[in-house]
């Protein structure tokens, strides 16, 4: 009777071993990234900022974060092709999902013939982050032609661009940053383009008085030169709220300054400066940087 039931055992734990001969888990002790692939693998996983290989799981306010899955395996091939479906969202504080896409390889609709096989999932990482606000991306490699699937995920948390020195008495804010409007993504240090068009980005604006219910603000810009010219001067760029105020929801859900260069001679560098004030208290918002424009 033992030796039968030493049989059945051994019978047990080889049947175990075969169903998960093609998985594989892997975790990365530094980033707490976490990958399981299930008949799909992958050799390497590469996160790129800027071109270049990071091992870190903090991204800088703005930053284009690539993530490069290399020699992809495992695929039901299919006339010569392979058929992957690349999906990836993002959940902030374990809950809230704040990005999510289900079809990131649209040019790939009809299989590839690429060998070795390399795939790409990217997000810039303009979140929230003024309440360390926790993140974590999931990123899934699935097999159209078959059942084989990759999993991967990272935690991961935001820091602060300090492109702008910002200065804030009794206003609240969740985000503000300078986009590049050209290239359509944060602007992350101080050179910038006078072919380009920027925008002021002030997100998540709170904490203006109450007056019938209505907010009263004040937001000018001014660019000046290192001789004291000013290039922009914009004393007053919500002066259609001047006297009939705004919903304070319009200016929790954005208020912006758009920014063009006209063509000539500048003296670099140049400080950008930009204030919201409150018409009715002394709360503000004062923002600056100093750019070189190019």
């Amino acid at each position: 009777m033992q030796n039968i039931r030493s049989i059945i055992l051994l019978i047990i734990i080889i049947t175990n071993s075969s169903c998960n001969f093609s998985q594989s888990v892997n975790t990365d002790l530094t980033t707490g990234a976490y990958a399981r692939g299930d008949g799909i693998k992958v050799n390497d996983i590469i996160i790129e900022i800027n071109g270049e290989a990071v091992n870190r799981n903090e991204f800088v306010f703005g930053e284009k974060v690539d993530f490069i899955f290399k020699n992809v395996s495992g695929l039901t091939n299919s006339g010569g092709k392979t058929f992957p479906k690349l999906s990836m969202h993002i959940v902030k504080n374990e809950k809230d999902t704040v990005f999510a896409s289900h079809g990131l390889l649209k040019g790939l609709d009809n299989g590839t013939d690429l060998s070795p096989l390399q795939l790409r999932a990217n997000f810039i990482a303009a979140l929230p982050n003024q309440n360390n606000e926790k993140y974590r991306v999931f990123i899934e490699i699935k097999d159209v032609k078959g059942d084989g699937k990759f999993h991967y995920e990272l935690p991961f948390t935001i820091k602060e661009n300090n492109l702008l020195d910002i200065k804030t008495n009794g206003i609240d804010y969740s985000n503000i940053y300078l986009w590049d409007e050209t290239l359509k993504k944060p602007v992350l240090d101080n050179n910038v383009s006078s072919e380009h068009r920027y925008i002021l980005i002030l997100n998540g604006i709170e904490g203006l008085s109450l007056t019938d219910e209505k907010v009263f603000p004040i937001f000018s810009l001014d660019l000046v030169d290192k001789n004291g010219n000013k290039i922009i001067s914009k004393p007053n760029l919500l002066s259609a709220y001047k006297d009939k105020g705004a919903n304070p929801k319009d200016l929790k859900s954005q208020v912006t300054a758009k920014i063009t260069f006209t063509k000539g001679t500048i003296n670099n560098p140049c400080v950008l400066t930009a204030t919201l004030k409150d018409k009715n208290s002394s709360k503000e918002i004062n923002i600056s940087t100093k750019l070189i424009i190019e």
